[in-house]
């Protein structure tokens, strides 16, 4: 019987059960290989020595290979002469050891004869001294590597001196994935869409390779039902697993059940809820969600142990760690979810940032150092409970990111990028929640660094009547960033006509806002109330997007005819800007954190005139103080 939407530990242990039913679930077969194509495989059998290593007594340096017995009363009053082809013999380092010696000496330990007919010993030896005896390494028939083991350098090396040139490991599994669908088509003139099933495939077949697999991507099948059938069935014929990627839940299931057994129909997760599992033909099926993040999450806990079993692993589990939520996290009522989360050391705790929970949020991967798995029906998280997250990056790493909360700008990007080229083990997290929201996540000690540029609508002054009021228990320093300029970007030409904030409420102007709390957001109302406009004429003025970037974006589409930005912003997707401000930008830092050393690489690279001459390129940007302390 189908299950229906279980959870994924249920789901999981109905597939292996039904393929183990199935025949589907033994290891891999075993091949052989030359140990030069082994390092990283899967023994499948057990390796035992051959020979002994060493295979006999060797010389483990360059000497004279002497009898104890011959030297056991030399001093340095009474030394003992020993005659070379006698009883003294020169070896140099592996060389076997003739029988009868049991010692060497290393030429620094004695004197050559003038006529180099003998060798002067000032002192005894102890037997075997400077030898490496028979089986000193390896003894004969001994066990070098288990069954089941993964290969190291190391281990090849031990192998062939026991003796062996080749070794039998698991077969790679051979994994199918097969796009069932080629995605929408654009409309004639237009540039071609990126297929999401084709991103899928790559993004899959990636991560199976990691695995120790094979992938092959296949060629995507339109809606045709023959021709998806008759690929599906190819790729059975030759592959360990067939993963179908795109296609609707229905279809899947039908194709499966026609050749076979689908034995989850739906998972109580998100994302990767569209899940089908099953086997036809005796090979497992799995039937994947067509949106990024949830292809990703669901093949890793699905396809994984099953990979894992085939190749004799046991289903290791990542670290996990305990961190401290930034913000609430509600729980579904139906399904549990797979939380996405940067994560950061801030002072004496780790933080963990939600992000993005769509299931199309690719980047949200891309950023994410580890997962929160909430569960359905459970209480909701409010900010400051303390979770286990599973680690998706090393922890060491962790405690080398820098956590920026704040205001977005494209320079802080480019910091980012210019802090990994100096500095690799170092990472600038940035998360764009505003400038508001920035300082209030540096009160509660939850960033490194917030961004900010607030104008205060009583003094005209920015960020220092917030930073009072935010901010007055925790010592800080302000930095100078950058003065820049803020104004309308509009689509190329400015069909509209557009001037000026006043054009914003003429019916025919659709306009995208940036989200409460942000600096831009902040500066559009304090302009608006001046200029006498009512927010409320300006049509689109509720739509809010969290970035420039973002705004840009919806302009550029035409779902707005314009929106408050800056030209760094307009100019990256080829829109006109109309100047209309100009704004501080600063940098706000806990006062320990700016004297302490995880920030120093990144205030250098602030303070360096690469970067000032590399943002002031952008356009819109003064970079005349950047660097500075503000005093306040």
């Amino acid at each position: 019987m189908t299950l229906q939407n279980p959870s994924l530990a249920q789901a999981l242990q109905a597939w292996l059960q039904a393929l183990t039913q199935a025949g589907a679930l033994r290891h891999m077969p075993a091949e052989t290989l030359p140990l030069a194509e082994a390092n990283g495989r899967i023994t499948a059998v057990s390796v035992w020595a051959r020979v002994s290593a060493p295979q006999q007594h060797e010389a483990a340096m360059d000497g004279y290979a002497v009898r104890t017995a011959d030297i056991a009363h030399a001093a340095a009053d009474d030394p003992v002469v020993l005659q070379l082809g006698e009883q003294a013999l020169p070896v140099d380092t592996d060389d076997p050891i003739p029988p009868g010696y049991d010692a060497l000496l290393p030429h620094e330990q004695v004197t050559l004869k003038e006529d180099g007919s003998a060798i002067i010993v000032a002192q005894p030896t102890h037997r075997w001294q400077h030898i490496r005896t028979l089986g000193e390494d390896i003894v004969n028939t001994q066990l070098i590597v288990p069954a089941n083991h993964q290969l190291r350098p190391a281990d090849l090396g031990a192998i062939a001196r026991a003796g062996h040139r080749h070794v039998r490991v698991y077969r790679r599994p051979r994994i199918a994935i097969l796009p069932a669908d080629s995605g929408a088509q654009p409309p004639p003139g237009s540039p071609p869409l990126v297929d999401n099933a084709a991103v899928n495939a790559l993004i899959l077949g990636a991560i199976a390779e990691d695995w120790g697999a094979i992938s092959h991507r296949l060629t995507a099948v339109d809606a045709d039902v023959a021709d998806l059938e008759a690929t599906f069935l190819a790729a059975l014929d030759d592959h360990d697993l067939v993963v179908l990627n795109a296609g609707s839940m229905a279809a899947t299931a039908t194709l499966i059940a026609r050749h076979g057994e689908v034995v989850v129909e739906g998972l109580a997760i998100r994302p990767g809820h569209n899940t089908i599992l099953g086997h036809a033909h005796g090979k497992p099926v799995l039937g994947i969600s067509r949106y990024a993040t949830g292809a990703i999450l669901t093949f890793d806990r699905l396809a994984r142990p099953l990979l894992r079993h085939w190749l004799g692993q046991d289903q290791a589990h990542r670290a996990h760690i305990t961190a401290t939520l930034t913000r609430d996290l509600s729980a579904a009522p139906r399904h549990d979810e797979l939380v996405r989360v940067s994560l950061a050391q801030v002072e004496e705790r780790t933080v963990a940032v939600p992000l993005s929970r769509g299931a199309g949020a690719t980047m949200s991967m891309v950023q994410a150092d580890g997962i929160i798995h909430v569960q359905r029906g459970s209480a909701p998280l409010p900010a400051g409970t303390a979770v286990p997250v599973e680690l998706l990056r090393p922890e060491h790493l962790v405690a080398q990111s820098i956590l920026h909360m704040g205001s977005h700008d494209l320079t802080i990007d480019l910091l980012a990028d210019l802090l990994r080229r100096s500095r690799p083990s170092r990472f600038l997290r940035s998360h764009h929640v505003g400038s508001l929201a920035g300082l209030q996540a540096l009160a509660r000690g939850e960033a490194h660094i917030a961004s900010a540029h607030l104008l205060d609508p009583e003094t005209g002054t920015y960020n220092i009547p917030y930073l009072h009021q935010y901010l007055s228990h925790v010592p800080i320093v302000v930095l100078h960033f950058v003065e820049r300029t803020q104004g309308l970007m509009v689509q190329p030409g400015n069909p509209k006509g557009i001037r000026d904030l006043h054009d914003l409420v003429r019916p025919d102007v659709s306009f995208v806002n940036r989200q409460a709390g942000s600096g831009t957001r902040m500066l559009l109302d304090y302009q608006l109330q001046q200029s006498g406009l009512p927010s409320s004429r300006i049509r689109g003025y509720e739509r809010c997007e969290s970035t420039h970037l973002a705004v840009a974006a919806m302009v550029q589409s035409g779902m707005a005819d314009c929106g408050l930005g800056i030209l760094a912003a307009a100019r990256s997707l080829g829109l006109d800007f109309l100047p209309l401000f100009h704004e501080q930008y600063q940098l706000i830092i806990p006062r320990a954190l700016y004297e302490g050393e995880l920030l120093a690489p990144l205030l250098e690279i602030i303070r360096s005139d690469r970067f000032a001459q590399t943002v002031a390129a952008l356009g819109g940007y003064n970079v005349d103080r950047m660097g500075e302390l503000v005093s306040f």
